[in-house]
């Protein structure tokens, strides 16, 4: 496959095959979400998995050998202005509030969804404050007390972001200078205390704040989204969706809007059906860990040691045959297929293969537990390849619309540079040559020099420092002691 069809590549839902089609209640979402947000059905998908992966997070553990993973996703959606993350947010966080609240009214689990704007980095985490000890008439109670008061991304649920080209990831702001650090430790494995942000402020106690919340965020391109991606580790951790959609589509989604004018669609119909949904997969997950661990401590003491699991969240999952080697080979597709891009492109793109990996596996336990209540018992509960073939198919597509994204800014952004290094005078200059010196269209580097400094005044010092900028656009060669240069045929 060649660059430029890496560059053009686009999802197809079409071209699913059946083993990778995902479970029903997956469609039947996506389809819901695309009348919501127009054109934007894999961003729905996305958003399905991280609304069970935070249900399940208590429920569910993902056994690596020494490491074990919690099941939550954690997605970053940066697509155009005007092409309806919001619209999709707004429809998510409804079903959410409602799952939510279905779910603590019968087994008094909280949930909740922070959606904000405008924030600090210090009002997000705990802290300590002095007040006056409401004791203070018992003997030896001191006047004051530190009373702590809880971040307010403590707790269970979403982090939406919905502008999060705000939140001090892409940029630095002086109120938010630990945002970074703060989305690095709470994507950590809930299983160990990794996840947790702790501060110390000078004479206080150490707060410590429990976020083990699943971050859905959506931006717009912001400038610095290159460096971003190649340099801090919040988004190598996060199921990155980059897409810059095209006019004729944009052109689609108004067209279609347009036809909707004066009709009602009831919204409060599909977010009863979805949080009923979600209530019931809660439901049959809970039940089977209340089964597993009724038993648990007695199963696990006449194992051997080695064998043994660490709780019952561990145990939930049946690994099916397959699994592994189906996981190992969509790796070495993906390296594959990475293989074919530059190299500038691929150190990038590598920084996520880790990722794509957990994804994978991820993706595939919670398509198992997608599928659970249409099973026959037998079956329930088990991770099967055909779970690890619709997993690889979600993981393929974001590290795919990467990679085309990666591959178009790139050349864009080199040609901008090159523009503004003066390649037309580079161009002109080349077509300007005598053609006693042009050969087959290969010229003589050094009397193009010699023009471009008599008739475009680019000096000498001034040639090597720009032709650094525009030498992609030409070839190179050496005959004898002469340097000689052609225009490529793509220019």
């Amino acid at each position: 496959m060649t660059t430029e069809n890496l560059a053009n590549y686009t999802i197809n839902f079409a071209e699913i095959t059946d083993e990778e089609k995902l479970p029903e209640l997956v469609n039947t979402w996506t389809d819901t979400f695309s009348q919501v947000s127009r054109q934007n059905e894999f961003p729905a998908i996305l958003a399905y998995f991280t609304m069970l992966g935070q249900l399940m997070k208590d429920l569910v553990r993902i056994p690596y050998g020494y490491t074990i993973e919690d099941t939550r996703v954690h997605v970053c959606w940066i697509q155009n202005a005007r092409s309806g993350k919001s619209v999709l947010n707004d429809f998510l966080s409804e079903i959410a509030t409602l799952t939510w609240d279905q779910i603590e009214a019968k087994y008094d689990v909280e949930y909740t969804t922070f959606d904000c704007v405008d924030f600090t980095d210090a009002s997000l985490v705990s802290s300590y404050v002095e007040i006056k000890n409401p004791d203070r008439n018992e003997e030896g109670e001191p006047e004051y007390i530190w009373n702590e008061v809880k971040g307010h991304i403590e707790g269970s649920g979403l982090l939406l972001f919905d502008e999060f080209e705000g939140s001090g990831i892409f940029k630095k702001m002086s109120n938010k200078d630990s945002m970074v650090t703060f989305f690095q430790r709470l994507m950590n494995t809930l299983t160990t205390d990794g996840y947790l942000i702790r501060r110390v402020l000078t004479g206080k106690p150490i707060a410590t704040t429990s976020c083990q919340r699943s971050v859905w965020a959506t931006s717009y391109m912001p400038e610095q989204v290159h460096q971003t991606i190649a340099e801090k580790g919040v988004l190598q951790r996060m199921f990155l969706y980059v897409r810059e959609v095209p006019q004729e589509i944009l052109n689609e989604m108004r067209r279609t809007l347009i036809t909707s004018i004066g009709t009602i669609k009831r919204r409060k119909t599909p977010t009863d059906r979805f949080a009923s949904a979600f209530l019931k997969i809660y439901d049959v997950a809970q039940e089977r860990l209340n089964e597993i661990s009724s038993t648990f401590d007695e199963r696990m003491e006449a194992m051997p040691e080695e064998e043994r699991y660490n709780c019952p969240q561990e145990e939930m999952m049946v690994w099916g045959d397959g699994v592994r080697e189906l996981v190992q080979m969509e790796y070495d597709n993906m390296i594959r297929y990475l293989s074919g891009i530059p190299e500038n492109v691929r150190n990038i793109i590598g920084l996520f293969e880790t990722n794509c990996l957990l994804y994978i596996t991820k993706l595939a336990v919670l398509c198992s537990i997608t599928e659970t209540n249409s099973r026959e018992d037998a079956q329930k509960w088990i991770v099967t390849a055909r779970n690890v073939r619709q997993a690889s198919w979600i993981v393929r597509q974001g590290y795919m619309s990467l990679v085309a994204w990666m591959l178009t800014a790139v050349k864009v952004k080199r040609q901008s540079v090159a523009e503004t290094a003066g390649l037309n005078d580079f161009v002109n200059a080349y077509y300007n040559m005598p053609d006693s010196d042009n050969v087959d269209g290969w010229v003589s580097k050094t009397k193009w020099k010699l023009l471009l400094e008599e008739k475009y005044n680019i000096p000498h010092a001034s040639f090597h420092r720009k032709w650094k900028l525009v030498a992609h656009k030409f070839d190179v060669k050496k005959q004898g002691r002469v340097t000689l240069i052609k225009l490529k045929e793509d220019n």
